[in-house]
């Protein structure tokens, strides 16, 4: 049987005082004597005595919760950004709520408005199926302030942490390029989330910028970064007849679908395709051809995140931070290896 938790009346009952005087002396309220506050707090220790969580929430008006909403929790990415957020919270002495919007905007705007009164923050990565999240300015109008992480949203009265994925897609594309790759497909995500514009746009203007015409027909937009978003990506290129120098692909996901169905069709990796991916998951290092990737560095951005968070609970205004990214480099691109 559990043993039954000591409380303010057990305190009151011991020193034959009233529970509103042992309330008070524990919250070290002037009106009780020294002598006597003294006292209580020598009961209240030798009862081990712990203030109730509940009533310190009803009374601070915090819950010591921050909320965490994300599109899965099955992408290493994010797994690793909750992480990081959960070890800040934990120094605070805060618990994380974590919820999954499986990138769907019904669910997530649910979520949003369920949060509202659970939580004293919200930290996000916006679900991809909608172009408008005003939703996430319910919980700022409620007093819950927001902060968005990788994936953020115009309009959103937010705090953002996010990598730079225009520099990240600049460097996967020089990098191909200085293996002397020219035709260098890029396989994009859905173009109305930030990080996969921005990351078409660094392709685009590094191409550009190397003095190469831009074919259109080079660029795929999928509807997701899956692996079998890549996997048809893959066998709509080898049916085209036409193999390209370099792919360079807005996820490692989608990079893995491709890899799987070209080397199914005996197509040499690099040596006929190079490819770069984006994201550096942990599994990259361990194909058989290990893939270049763009590092977003996850676990540092939840911490970021989560530091964000406590700023703005304190009253700090919010801030955009941006992390600079980092090229991992293996074989899957080095077609000049020699």
């Amino acid at each position: 049987m559990a043993k039954k938790r000591t409380s303010i009346y057990d305190i009151a009952e011991r020193l034959g005082v009233s529970v509103s005087s042992v309330s008070r002396a524990l919250s070290d309220h002037p009106s009780i004597s020294a002598a006597l506050k003294e006292r209580i707090r020598e009961v209240a220790a030798e009862l081990h005595y712990t203030p109730s969580s509940v009533a310190v929430n009803l009374k601070t008006g915090r819950r010591n919760t921050i909320g965490v909403i994300v599109p899965g929790i099955n992408r290493s990415f994010f797994s690793s950004a909750i992480e990081g957020i959960e070890d800040k919270a934990y120094k605070k002495g805060y618990d994380v709520l974590i919820c999954q919007s499986k990138d769907s905007a019904e669910r997530e705007e649910r979520i949003v408005h369920s949060l509202a009164g659970k939580v004293d923050g919200v930290i996000a990565s916006v679900a991809a199926d909608t172009t408008d999240h005003s939703y996430y300015n319910y919980l700022s109008e409620a007093g819950v302030p927001v902060v968005l992480f990788d994936r953020t949203a115009p309009g959103v009265d937010a705090g953002t942490v996010i990598v730079d994925d225009y520099q990240g897609a600049a460097m996967a594309v020089k990098h191909l390029l200085r293996q002397g790759c020219t035709r260098i497909y890029h396989c994009a995500g859905p173009q109305h989330v930030n990080i996969w514009s921005n990351r078409l746009k660094g392709y685009r203007d590094t191409m550009q910028n190397a003095g190469i015409t831009l074919d259109e027909n080079y660029i795929f937009e999928s509807t997701s970064t899956t692996e079998e978003e890549g996997r048809r990506f893959a066998r709509t290129v080898i049916e085209s007849g036409t193999l390209p120098d370099a792919v360079f692909f807005a996820g490692d996901f989608s990079a893995l679908g491709a890899m799987l169905e070209f080397q199914k069709a005996g197509i040499r990796i690099p040596e006929e395709i190079a490819i770069v991916g984006f994201a550096n998951e942990p599994f990259c290092q361990l194909l058989s051809t290990p893939l270049s990737s763009v590092d977003q560095f996850s676990y540092k951005m939840g911490y970021m995140a989560g530091q964000m968070m406590f700023d703005r609970l304190s009253g700090e205004p919010q801030v955009g931070v941006v992390i600079a990214p980092e090229l991992i480099i293996r074989k899957s691109s080095l077609k000049n290896s020699k």
